[in-house]
């Protein structure tokens, strides 16, 4: 297989990638609060429970992450050869 052609598989699934990271940012950033209820139930299958001590600090740290997600996504978007 030719280096140009596994070259545009890893820039696609890198692209994918990027996508799927924009929309959990947007999300996370959005509704913080379904964000880390989302987490608390992935934690559930594990039989872990996980209660944040400060909620308010907890909502607002998981809108930063979001945001800071969302443009990370938005970097990769760009530095992505088309």
């Amino acid at each position: 297989m030719p280096v140009e052609r596994v070259m545009v598989w890893v820039v696609a699934g890198l692209k994918g990638a990027a996508a799927v990271t924009l929309l959990f940012g947007t999300w996370s950033a959005m509704r913080p609060g379904q964000s880390i209820a989302l987490y608390q139930a992935i934690m559930r299958c594990f039989n872990w429970r996980v209660e944040p001590i400060d909620q308010p600090r907890e909502l607002l740290t998981t809108r930063w992450l979001g945001i800071a997600l969302v443009c990370c996504s938005l970097l990769s978007f760009l530095w992505l050869p088309k």
